[in-house]
């Protein structure tokens, strides 16, 4: 049985499980939310928009540790925000939005087990503002090797011992993972993962752990959250500047050494206006203890924060505001 996603409702995993997504996190009628005011995603000439943070807190940053790794416990991956996920998903309306994936089949197979088949956006780049790296499948597949063989990550039904052979990338755009069992709680396991190294990165790590038993690579963990990645960014706009309280993002140039940047503007899913120019952004983390007031204010208009559900239906009354 091969299933193929082509639009934007997933109706066969919503009729399954209802509203549960590990990406909008719902606990005690809260959920984590994307916040985004549309009109702040339009640069004009004139005046270049500046994009408020609403955090709860203030950021922890320090120079030199592993911030910008996703499997380090204090990193910084959800403050700087310039990376993409695989897919939003609204748990709300039911729907997907492709980002770094264009599409995904699932094939069952006769003993039960199934293929779960992720085709990938292509002629996508990383950008840190001074080199390009070309988005590839071998950067999902990173991400998900190192967290699976050395964190032990809970991905259902894909076994500890025979990881190196259940991720298959099989070209530049297509990754594969075979799953010994399928559930339809996997789609929403997997695609909300927001990519944030690119694979050159993690390579020397990936080959070593690829000679490494269930144990040695266990063992081996500490290596992975303490390893200080380079900072990376997959956006329309990368981080040019970061303190504790105040964040820079800059527009991508549309080409770089030749490297058309401007791709990534058209795959993000709430892209509703025209960037016209290149002017730098300016980014600054708010430390707000009531993010509500702000986003209906005008004080922020970016953040990931915990909502109830009756905020997130005021929000989307605004029309001014997106929640994802």
């Amino acid at each position: 049985m091969d299933k193929t996603y082509k639009g934007t409702k997933y109706n066969h995993f919503m009729s399954t499980i209802g509203r549960y997504t590990p990406y909008l996190l719902m606990a005690a009628a809260v959920v984590a939310t994307l916040i985004l005011v549309i009109p702040s995603l339009v640069t004009y000439a004139a005046s270049p928009p500046q994009i408020i943070v609403a955090a709860p807190t203030t950021i922890i940053y320090t120079p030199g540790t592993p911030v910008y790794n996703p499997y380090a416990p204090s990193n910084l991956i959800g403050a700087v925000m310039t990376y993409l996920p695989l897919a939003l998903y609204n748990p709300f309306t039911g729907q997907f939005y492709p980002v770094l994936a264009k599409n995904w089949t699932i094939q069952i197979l006769p003993n039960g087990s199934a293929l779960f088949t992720i085709y990938l956006r292509p002629n996508l780049y990383w950008f840190n503002g001074s080199a390009t790296i070309p988005f590839t499948a071998w950067d999902v597949y990173a991400y998900f090797y190192i967290g699976i063989k050395s964190l032990a990550w809970y991905t259902p039904w894909i076994n500890l011992t025979y990881v190196d052979e259940d991720i298959r990338v099989l070209n530049d755009t297509t990754i594969q993972f075979l799953f010994q069992k399928w559930t339809p709680m996997i789609p929403y396991w997997m695609l909300p993962s927001w990519i944030s190294t690119p694979y050159p990165v993690w390579k020397p790590i990936v080959d070593k752990l690829k000679t490494m038993n269930a144990t040695q690579a266990a063992k081996y963990s500490t290596n992975v959250t303490e390893f200080v990645a380079p900072y990376w960014g997959l956006n329309p706009y990368y981080l040019s500047y970061i303190s504790t309280t105040y964040i820079d993002y800059t527009l991508e140039p549309m080409y770089y050494n030749g490297v058309p940047l401007w791709p990534v503007v058209e795959v993000f899913p709430v892209n509703t206006g025209a960037y016209t120019t290149q002017q730098p952004l300016t980014g600054m983390l708010v430390v707000i203890p009531r993010p509500m007031s702000a986003f209906l204010s005008g004080k922020a208009n970016w953040g990931f924060v915990g909502l109830s559900l009756q905020q997130v239906a005021i929000l989307n009354k605004t029309g001014t505001v997106g929640v994802y």
